[in-house]
């Protein structure tokens, strides 16, 4: 076998761990949107850093991607579907699953987001759900997922020289020129050594290292140590801050904060375009967002295919532009009576051209 042949194994788990990563940022953002405004700040704030940092791992991703010759796509037929499965397939565990949904704060969102970034260690084997379109994942957690990359990249250093394996142009890749904000920064890949320490920060910022809460991104990003995603989300669940010292398999410690549930915009749950009445304010605002969306998701293709200054576009016009419009729709009933459900984005995507003003 070639070694291209080896390396069009493993394009087809670096799709999946991006359209992993792209999966969990809907979800937290309705989260976090549906939150009215002055509620719920410190949760807010957990929420928001964990999704910027699931977008530098999208990043690290592609530039992986990059380093080693291949193509990201990002499109009609790698969207993901709400609910969405996620199905973990076992090793030396049995499997587990559990759906992900677009939904507003709530205790049940808070557990379903503990399940995305549940650490190994932690892992359990939850209730068999109904059929969803689903992603399939080659291992119990995601860390276990993304160490079997790692292993498949030590394989293939071990038969070929490394200039060969990470053969991609590093310009082609989207460095700290292209990307700001929290979270980190990019890792430029052309070795072995940088392909393991961009995968390294996506395992430690979602499950913590070595039996620790904390997420071990601080040497590399020169800022503050932090709690590792799955971490912060138990903050929220537990209404109660991790301090130094506590211990993954314990509730946090640290100082209280208050979580107010009721705080939230009563959105309807995984709402598709068909639930807005045809000419709507809802259905003209998702139309909108839905087209900012697709837009973004164009420009990310293109700018983890080697166009790195389109990500500029990506996060300005399409990210940014897109938060105002679901703040609106969250305050807008259904059918424009008290008490009834209030509307949300379906994140679905529309055909270009992508026409959003």
């Amino acid at each position: 076998m070639t070694l291209e042949q080896h390396k069009s194994r493993l394009y087809p788990l670096l799709q999946t761990a991006m359209e992993l990563e792209l999966s969990t940022i809907p979800p937290y953002l309705t989260a976090l949107l549906s939150i009215k405004h002055e509620a719920n700040r410190v949760a807010a704030g957990l929420i928001r850093s964990v999704m910027m940092e699931e977008m530098l791992h999208m990043v690290l991703v592609g530039n992986l991607m990059s380093s080693l010759g291949g193509r990201i796509c990002l499109n009609q037929d790698t969207l993901p579907s709400y609910p969405l499965r996620l199905e973990f397939e076992g090793h030396g565990f049995k499997d587990r699953e559990f759906d992900i949904n677009l939904e507003a704060f709530s205790p049940q969102a808070v557990q379903t987001f503990l399940q995305i970034e549940l650490p190994t260690s932690l892992a359990r084997q939850p209730q068999r759900l109904m059929a969803r379109p689903k992603i399939t994942v080659p291992g119990i957690t995601l860390g276990e997922f993304y160490q079997r990359i790692i292993a498949a990249l030590d394989a293939l250093c071990a038969a070929y020289p490394e200039s060969a394996v990470f053969n991609g142009d590093p310009g082609r890749q989207i460095s700290e020129q292209y990307y700001w904000g929290g979270g980190g920064k990019p890792i430029i890949i052309s070795s072995l050594a940088q392909a393991k320490a961009a995968l390294e920060v996506i395992i430690k910022q979602g499950e913590g290292g070595d039996d620790s809460i904390f997420d071990g991104d601080e040497h590399y990003f020169d800022q503050a140590e932090e709690v590792a995603h799955y971490f912060r989300f138990n903050e929220i669940a537990q209404g109660r801050r991790y301090r130094p010292g506590d211990k993954p398999n314990e509730p946090p410690t640290g100082e209280a904060f208050t979580v107010d549930y009721q705080a939230v915009y009563p959105i309807k749950r995984n709402p598709r375009h068909g639930d807005y009445a045809a000419g709507s304010r809802l259905a003209t605002l998702n139309e909108q967002f839905n087209r900012q969306y697709s837009l973004m998701l164009n420009q990310l293709e293109q700018a983890f295919n080697g166009h790195p200054a389109v990500l500029y576009d990506a996060i300005v016009n399409g990210m940014h532009g897109m938060t105002p419009i679901a703040q609106e729709m969250m305050t807008l009933p259904l059918d424009g009576s008290a008490g009834a459900s209030h509307g949300a984005p379906s994140f679905e995507w529309v055909a270009p051209p992508y026409v959003t003003a």
